[in-house]
């Protein structure tokens, strides 16, 4: 019975030669940040080399996405512009 107690109180009670260390909490998250990160990383570099034809197509998708949004703004400023331009000669017309 005695060595049940002298159990938990020795559990309880951290002892002199044991370190007392606090880590902060911001220190905790930024260390778990990191690792979650590395993980992601890692994952990523994964997959890239088990699926590298489907990579090759979602750069290629993307790209495709980026050109025809960068066509339609420029056919917006070709129409703008070649509006506003009959728009003054028929002002100066009949001026």
């Amino acid at each position: 019975m005695f060595s049940k107690i002298k159990d938990f109180y020795n559990s309880k009670v951290k002892k002199a030669d044991q370190p007392q260390t606090v880590v902060r909490a911001d220190q905790v998250e930024a260390q778990q940040q990191k690792i979650r990160e590395q993980e992601q990383r890692r994952s990523e570099q994964e997959y890239q080399t088990q699926h590298p034809e489907q990579i090759i197509q979602e750069n290629m998708r993307s790209f495709e996405d980026k050109t025809n949004k960068l066509k339609k703004k420029l056919n917006i400023a070709i129409i703008t512009i070649f509006g506003l331009i009959v728009l003054v000669f028929l002002i100066l017309f009949y001026i």
